[in-house]
Parts: structure tokens; sequence; C-alpha cells
């Protein structure tokens, strides 16, 4: 090729640039939806972990501190909370679940301590918006958690 026949082909076409627009469309919108669903499941697990923390701090305060506590977990506004002599009407301590992950029942479940008393067995569900589920439950005596995903019914 000549000199001048090069310089008329520089550069990308439109053609060219549009078809890799597409590609990159397509793609996108595959991978997207699977993103997704990672993103809720991680926040799930983040978020069974955290209660199962703070469920297992509690028990241990109880018991380090000598102090009787009352644990609220609300579906209703989706927070689990911790009430002492201390703290009065105002929650010692708090957790909010992060956005899109719910407390699965109706109504609060109130759970008592006392130190050097029997716990009871803590159980909860948290959901996400995409319907997968944790089931968490503290064990009373080692207050060991054990978080378990739930299946889906068929």
């Amino acid at each position: 090729m000549t000199s001048n026949a090069l310089r008329g082909r520089r550069g990308v076409t439109l053609i060219e640039l549009l078809i890799a627009v597409a590609i990159i469309a397509v793609v996108v919108s595959v991978s997207a939806p699977g993103l997704t669903t990672g993103l809720a499941t991680v926040r799930l697990s983040s978020a069974s972990g955290d209660a199962a923390t703070f469920l297992t701090r509690t028990m241990n305060n109880v018991e380090t501190r000598e102090e009787a506590s009352a644990v609220v977990i609300s579906p209703a506004t989706n927070a689990i909370e911790t009430f002492t002599a201390a703290s009065g009407e105002k929650p010692a301590s708090e957790i909010k679940m992060p956005q899109g992950i719910s407390i699965e029942g109706e109504e609060p479940k109130r759970i008592f301590m006392y130190p050097g008393g029997a716990i009871p067995r803590i159980s909860i569900v948290l959901r996400n918006e995409k319907g997968a589920r944790r089931s968490i439950e503290i064990d009373p005596i080692t207050a060991v958690p054990k978080i378990q995903r739930i299946e889906a019914a068929k």
C-alpha cells in the first residue's frame, strides 16, 4: 500500500466501536444477576456472624460482669438489643441488621440471662432479599454459635 492509502485507514470505525460496546453490554447483562446474588449472600453471611458474635458476647458479659441481661430480638425493628439494670429502658448494646437482611418472625423474642443461671438455647433465622436463609443457634453451655444454611423447600 502507498502512504496515501494508509492515511485514510487510521483509527477505529464507528461500526467496530458499536460492536465492542454491544459485546460489553451482553457480558454485563449476563453477569449482573449472579453478582447481585453473590453480594446478597456475602451480606447474609456477614450479618449471621455479627449476630452470633453479639449474642455470644452478651452471654459472656452476663457471666463475667455478674449482671443480669435481657436480650430482645425484634423482627419489627430488625435489631437485637441487650438491656441491663444499669441501662434501664435504653439498650446497653444493640446490633441492627444491614439493608437487605431481615430477622424472621412476627413478635419480638425476649430472653433473660442471669449470672450462674441456666441460659436458654437462643436461635434466630435471618433472610436476605433473594430468599436465602441462615439459622443461628447459640449453645447454652459452651456459648459456641452454630450457623447453618437453610435450604429452600422444593
